[in-house]
């Protein structure tokens, strides 16, 4: 046996009696590679008993001549085999080889291989079959029209992004109708200063579409989706700096803003303003002070020329952004399409890293909602800090970036090394991130009534993609824990996530909670319920009349002191929305139905195509 080993200190977080997380500091012994390999003689016995090393190709179980040496020099080659949940011992052309599967893929270990952990145990899912709520269509059928209306009917060609649309037509008719309109027949564009948000949503639902079907359809939409993700961080001129909005030219149904206070710079920052790009190639505001259209300093965006664009990008666009870019970094092998992916991921880390965790705008201010460490006071601690990994640690995985992954180890794990150049304050934190998670602030006000399903629902996005992306056990651990008994299950909480009727957050539950031996299992629940609640979608995303039923009465009041319910609403019972999964799902509101008012179909399409990639149901359901 050969084993190269070094000694190295390494700074880990552990979790001591009474829960409290607390750093320790390790001398570990480490071989120089992840794989532990042993020589295999000629006649080693494998582990079924059959003469011969290698694997079960050439040289396997038919007992073919072995890699050489004599015989019995050397110990058993074993085949295929898991030592423990995350370890795979296997023989590989003569060579004893151990794997870690989750270090090295985020696996586990079963059956003799490496296996994604949603699908350990070969689990056996429900899939609602009496939803009483149910439309006549199937998933798939729903799922079919609904990828189909998105490129016909909501994505323009020049723009670039998907939006809701108002139809032409008269009143509450249509022109034409939505089965057969297209973007040509749309009167009114309904874009806004979350449509980075949505879009990213859609992005990772076409990634998802991808990874199961090979679709070309989908690896277009990609591609397409792709092109305004570029031009959304190109036209701020800033490296790593996504545009809110932009609105090119001479596109019928959308405009720039013609009111001067649309342009008018804000003294505090903490409104969105409007800028122009005139045909120098600079961005022309309002200066508050003269009152003027004034030329700023920031220019050579000459392509840009004609557009207007709106400032003071904010972390709800972000969540969605990174979400759809680390979708697409997973699950699409296209080379072209992985070229754009990490130079866009690479430009967000550089931005965060060079910017001390700061969204630094054109004007060189940081944005209001732009600070991403666990003491920006900007959020929840807890928040910050999982959004901040995510980031940061996504755009290090895709880019393999030395500088990036030196700044999540060093400044977010204080995995040792110097940190007085981590952050913007002298308040900086001084434990690893990690232990910030669970003062996320997810449940508000008695009952969970004053919660921020916004924050929720980024959060539940931090946490989803740390996890996929994270191969370090206890990191990895951490962030399973806190999605579970900060967010999902989270005790005595009746608004937990468990209970929303939210098949988003039901899916990203059961394919990143902690699965295998030493778990509680799968989200057997959570899969069914999110099925159920696809059953209810409707049909069409036509803006429909609803109006609740009795049981759903006032129970307490929200954050913004308006009536909202005991129960969350089931699906067949809410309104059309940009976003279903985003909302509260205890509002009270009833809907007004108006046929020509179409809203984007990316609900159910990330919902449906993230079940058929985990494998909750397939395409007969």
């Amino acid at each position: 046996m050969t084993m190269a080993m070094t000694m190295t200190m390494t700074t880990t977080i552990e979790r001591a009696r009474g829960g409290r997380l607390t750093l320790a500091l390790r001398v570990v012994l480490a071989t120089s590679a992840l794989a532990l390999t042993t020589a295999c003689g000629d006649g080693d016995t494998s582990s079924d008993g059959s003469a011969g090393g290698g694997t079960s190709g050439a040289g396997g179980a038919g007992g073919a001549a072995g890699m050489g040496g004599s015989a019995g020099s050397g110990p058993p080659c074993t085949r295929s085999a898991c030592a423990d949940s995350t370890t795979l011992e296997d023989c590989v052309d003569g060579s004893q080889v151990v794997v870690d599967c989750m270090a090295e893929r985020g696996q586990l270990c079963e059956a003799g291989a490496c296996v994604e952990p949603w699908t350990f145990g070969t689990p056996e899912w429900s899939t609602c079959p009496d939803e009483p709520l149910a439309t006549s269509e199937t998933l798939a059928e729903k799922a079919a029209y609904y990828d189909e209306i998105a490129t016909r009917l909501h994505i323009h060609p020049d723009l670039k992004w998907i939006m809701s649309v108002q139809l032409g037509g008269t009143d509450t008719t249509p022109a034409v109708p939505e089965t057969q309109a297209t973007w040509g027949d749309v009167s009114q564009w309904h874009t806004g200063e979350n449509d980075g948000l949505w879009n990213g949503l859609y992005l990772a639902s076409q990634a998802y579409r991808y990874a199961v079907t090979r679709s070309d359809d989908a690896l277009t939409n990609v591609k397409t989706i792709l092109e305004g993700e570029v031009t959304r961080m190109k036209i701020t001129g800033v490296t790593g700096i996504f545009t809110r909005q932009y609105i090119p030219p001479g596109v019928a149904g959308i405009a720039c803003p013609t009111d001067d206070a649309s342009y008018t710079e804000d003294a505090e920052k903490d409104d969105n303003h409007w800028v122009q790009v005139r045909d120098d190639g600079c961005i022309w505001d309002i200066e508050l002070d003269t009152g003027q259209f004034t030329k700023r300093e920031a220019c050579g965006l000459d392509e840009f020329a004609g557009y207007c664009w709106l400032e003071n990008v904010s972390k709800d666009e972000y969540a969605g952004h990174m979400f759809g870019l680390g979708a697409v970094q997973k699950l699409v092998d296209d080379p072209d399409v992985q070229a754009v992916v990490v130079d866009l991921l690479g430009q967000v880390g550089e931005h965060l890293v060079e910017n001390k965790l700061r969204l630094i705008d054109w004007d060189g201010r940081v944005t209001e909602h732009g600070r991403f460490s666990p003491l920006g006071f900007d959020d929840f601690p807890g928040f910050n800090a999982a959004m901040g990994m995510d980031f940061l640690l996504m755009a290090a995985e895709a880019t393999g970036r030395a500088d990036l992954r030196d700044y999540y180890d060093r400044c977010m794990l204080r995995r040792g090394g110097d940190t007085s150049d981590c952050f913007a304050t002298s308040i900086a934190p001084l434990d690893p991130f990690p232990t910030f998670f669970s003062s996320a602030g997810m449940y508000l006000g008695e009952f969970g009534c004053g919660s921020n399903y916004n924050n929720i629902s980024m959060h539940m996005l931090s946490l989803a993609h740390l996890i996929w992306f994270e191969h370090d056990p206890v990191i990895r651990d951490l962030a399973q824990q806190t999605l579970d008994v900060d967010v999902v299950r989270a005790p005595n909480e009746p608004r937990a996530v468990m209970f929303q009727n939210n098949t988003l957050f039901d899916f990203i539950w059961a394919s990143q909670k902690k699965l295998g031996p030493d778990s509680d299992g799968p989200a057997f629940d959570a899969v069914e319920s999110g099925i159920c609640q696809l059953k209810q979608f409707r049909a069409s995303q036509a803006a429909a009349d609803v109006t609740l039923p009795p049981r759903y009465q006032p129970f307490c009041l929200d954050r913004f002191d308006r009536d909202t319910g005991e129960f969350p609403r089931e699906g067949a019972e809410r309104c059309s929305s940009t976003f279903v999964w985003w909302g509260d799902p205890y509002n009270l509101g009833n809907c007004v139905g108006n046929a020509r008012e179409i809203r984007m179909p990316t609900g159910y399409l990330l919902a449906y195509w993230m079940g058929r990639y985990y494998e909750f149901f397939d395409d007969a359901l």
